[in-house]
């Protein structure tokens, strides 16, 4: 029925070369069960993906090719 393994048995964080907008650092995007956010392990602040949409990495593009969302 269902054939889709969105989620199942992926990394649930990688890290990106996208530098973070406080320190400069490299941000990692992680997710949970309910949402994607990217996370400074320097300065420890998070931030909002759509905030950091436009300087999006392969390695960010390709943990969210794994994350089921509404891309709309």
């Amino acid at each position: 029925m269902y054939s889709t393994s969105y989620g199942f048995g992926q990394p649930r964080a990688a890290q990106t070369t996208i530098p973070c907008r406080t320190c400069g650092t490299a941000l990692r995007v992680e997710r949970t069960c309910h949402e994607v956010f990217l996370r400074c392990t320097t300065c420890r602040t998070t931030h909002d993906v759509g905030e950091y949409v436009a300087q999006m990495d392969e390695a960010m593009e390709s943990f969210m090719e794994n994350v089921y969302c509404d891309r709309t």
